[in-house]
């Protein structure tokens, strides 16, 4: 009987036990997906489906919503206003050992096993750099062998026959593209170093790639390492310039960022540059808010977009033209919204009121200059005071 409750026992736990674990794969599994396709929609220019699928990951984990929504927004910053400098590091950076350059590596000749021309370029842009920073470290990055060498060896050896001293040059030499790049020199800069700023050197068309992988690793190792994440100086780049080659596609930065993400994005990814999913539709706008204002009193009304996909809404009220308030003019007042989006233009009314301010009686004894002190019993002794002085004086007169 024992025997047979024991059996019991550890089925009933082997069956809780695959549970739990079908559990887990399937909420990483539902992560990961949406982590792809909050990447695939921002390369595509899809905001409103960004924001929607945000909120999808939120309602999964606050701390994955956080760290993403960081992601996106640098990406954002990257595209629309990072400084891409040109040979040589920029001015006002860290000039301490606190502060690392980055340079990236370029797959090597396939005949000879030696640099291209545009990985020498890069190291020229990191000489530069690193004779105006004496003090900063410099990793050079890159591990695809061929002929015996690894882009990261001959970029160390070519930097120590130009005269940068030994101690400072750091070598990642197994790295296979820009995704590992990023992680295996944070594997040695958060391990190894002091380092807390770092500033990437590649070939100018290459920054942006770069950068938001960077930064995203820098987030996601700092978590494994249990460490303050290395800031990534965005304006603190530098590039190599090639003439016929200025940009790289979005869908190439979208998929390191899906390698750097880990798990099954990567795969998700791939499925859906594949089947191309929709992107949300306009559908209406609506104003709610304060429907009475006080003569001189600002606006206060919310817009709400609302979309095709599962009914998605999304407060618009910034994006929003707003017209047809007059906060000076008394009477009911029609505020109109219009907003575009993808070419489909939807509009809404609302109205408002607008009332006098309210008056206040002011007593017309009390003192011009605001003192609000009752003097009527002052006013009583003084009268009786002089009736007192006319008797006395009376008194005296008739004596």
């Amino acid at each position: 009987m024992k025997k047979i409750i024991k059996i019991v026992l550890s089925t009933i736990l082997s069956l809780s036990i695959c549970s739990n674990l079908m559990i887990t794969v399937h909420a990483d599994a539902t992560l990961d997906q949406y982590i792809a396709e909050l990447i695939y929609y921002h390369a595509n220019g899809a905001e409103t489906d960004e924001l929607r699928i945000l909120d999808k990951i939120k309602g999964i984990s606050s701390e994955e919503y956080n760290k993403w929504r960081d992601v996106m927004d640098y990406w954002y910053w990257i595209e629309s206003d990072m400084v891409e400098n040109v040979g040589v590091a920029p001015d006002s950076l860290p000039n301490d050992s606190t502060h690392a350059f980055v340079v990236l590596g370029f797959a090597l000749n396939n005949d000879t096993g030696q640099m291209e021309p545009e990985l020498i370029g890069r190291l020229e842009v990191a000489k530069a750099s690193a004779l105006k920073y004496p003090n900063s470290y410099i990793l050079v990055t890159g591990g695809v062998e061929k002929h015996g060498n690894t882009e990261g060896d001959l970029m160390h050896d070519w930097l120590v026959a130009e005269g940068i001293d030994d101690n400072r040059i750091i070598v990642e030499n197994q790295s296979r593209n820009t995704a590992e790049n990023a992680l295996f020199s944070f594997d040695k800069l958060y391990n190894n170093y002091n380092v807390k700023t770092v500033s990437i050197i590649t070939s100018q068309y290459h920054l942006k790639r770069a950068s938001i992988l960077y930064y995203t690793q820098a987030m996601q190792s700092a978590k494994i390492y249990g460490k303050t994440p290395i800031e990534i100086i965005g304006n603190g780049n530098a590039g190599w310039y090639r003439s016929d080659k200025t940009e790289e596609p979005m869908t190439s930065k979208a998929y390191s960022l899906s390698l750097i993400a880990g798990g099954d994005v990567n795969a998700n990814l791939m499925s859906l540059m594949q089947s191309l999913p929709a992107t949300s539709i306009l559908q209406s706008i609506a104003i709610k808010g304060d429907k009475d204002y006080i003569l001189g009193s600002p606006l206060n009304i919310k817009v709400t977009a609302t979309y095709d996909i599962e009914n998605y809404q999304r407060d618009i009220t910034s994006l929003a033209t707003i017209t047809g308030y007059d906060p000076n003019k008394l009477g009911t007042q029609t505020v109109s919204a219009e907003y575009i989006e993808n070419n489909v233009t939807k509009r809404a009314t609302f109205n408002v009121k607008v009332k006098a301010k309210a008056t206040t009686t002011v007593n017309a004894k009390a003192p011009a200059t605001g003192d609000t002190t009752n003097y009527a019993p002052l006013t009583a002794l003084f009268t009786l005071s002089l009736i007192s002085i006319v008797a006395i004086l009376k008194r005296r007169q008739n004596i």
